[in-house]
């Protein structure tokens, strides 16, 4: 489920991820939206919520929830729908993985995840000139710092070289990256990437993936904690 927001490319490629088929992707806007959506299945065996996050908080429309909120739990326990697997694709969500764990055990799940770091996606339009081999594209998006932040489920860099047999081709390529920061100055753009240093950065690919027990999760107090996906386990 997603907020309206996120309707696009960064929605398509987190489904695809996720193996998520369209029908099944849920716009919610408000805490009942999501009640309501979840409430239709008494099991999943896999909930996706894309929405705003924080440190162990979710941002609606309508509201900023704390995980453990005694709204939440109203809220999303009344149809006593259970969960085998949560993941968050909110931003920091995972910051807080005693936090995941009482939004978990709403549901029974096994797991719940999120990532430690904030996401950002934009585009870029780039020529991609006539008749360039592959080979020699990668070493253009290289040059130009993009190849290493394209946006997981972007076209191959075969199949776009191939997109200019016949002529140039201006392509618009979908980007991902992950900071800690909120200043969202794009890895790709003015060398941000190499004068600012990879602790600042991540692609999805860099991340470190963590599991934790549910009696062991403790929420983050690191003024800038590294990039992990975290996994706790009910």
């Amino acid at each position: 489920m997603l907020l309206p927001e996120f309707r696009g490319i960064a929605a398509q490629t987190i489904a695809g991820m996720w193996g998520i088929s369209t029908q099944d992707q849920k716009e919610i806007s408000t805490l009942d939206d999501m009640a309501a959506e979840i409430g239709k299945h008494k099991a999943l065996d896999e909930l996706v919520i894309f929405v705003h996050g924080t440190g162990g908080g979710m941002m609606l429309d309508d509201a900023s929830y704390g995980l453990t909120e005694a709204a939440v739990a109203k809220a999303l326990t009344k149809q006593k729908t259970v969960v085998k697997n949560i993941r968050f694709e909110g931003c920091w969500m995972g910051e807080n993985p005693a936090d995941m764990v009482v939004f978990g055990q709403l549901f029974g799940a096994k797991t719940i995840s999120g990532f430690t770091w904030a996401c950002w996606t934009n585009e870029v339009t780039v020529t991609i000139p006539k008749g360039i081999s592959a080979s020699d594209l990668a070493k253009f998006l290289q040059k130009q710092n993009m190849e290493k932040w394209l946006m997981p489920g972007t076209p191959t860099i075969p199949v776009l070289a191939s997109m200019a047999k016949g002529g140039d081709v201006k392509k618009t390529l979908p980007m991902m990256w992950y900071q800690y920061s909120l200043d969202m100055k794009p890895p790709y753009v003015d060398n941000n990437f190499a004068k600012l240093g990879r602790h600042t950065y991540g692609a999805r690919g860099d991340v470190a993936n963590v599991s934790v027990a549910a009696k062991s999760a403790k929420n983050s107090t690191a003024p800038s904690p590294p990039f992990e996906y975290v996994t706790v386990t009910l």
